[in-house]
């Protein structure tokens, strides 16, 4: 498997919310800073799905997810970022879209997932 193939497959996984298909991805390369395309090649490209961990941010926004789902996608958070995931274009998409990050706010699974990638170090 290509380095391209690894890397769209890691954007699949993070899209289906599969942890263990998010974990195989990285274990077998697939890079969690991978980019569709570089934000200045899009018009608006900074608040597009175009990483992983933007991605992951992107699809906690759906209304249909219930409580597991949110609570898988923050442990892709949390996996993406200890495998070196960027926190900042994450949090440039998740600010422009949702507005400026509270840490007080009030606590609910869209916030966890929230917090783990603007917490990240």
């Amino acid at each position: 498997m290509n380095n391209q193939t690894k890397n769209e497959a890691l954007m699949d996984a993070v899209s289906y919310h599969d942890l263990k298909a998010v974990e195989y991805c990285l274990e077998i390369g697939a890079n969690p800073n991978y980019t569709h395309y570089k934000d200045e090649e899009e018009p608006n490209g900074y608040i597009q799905p175009t990483t992983p961990l933007r991605l992951v941010m992107f699809c906690i926004s759906d209304n249909l997810l219930e409580e597991e789902d949110l609570r898988q996608f923050a442990e892709i958070a949390s996996i993406l970022i200890k495998h070196g995931a960027d926190p900042k274009p994450a949090m440039q998409m998740a600010e422009s879209r949702y507005g400026k990050y509270d840490p007080t706010a009030e606590k609910n699974q869209f916030m966890d997932v929230w917090s783990i990638v603007a917490n990240a170090k």
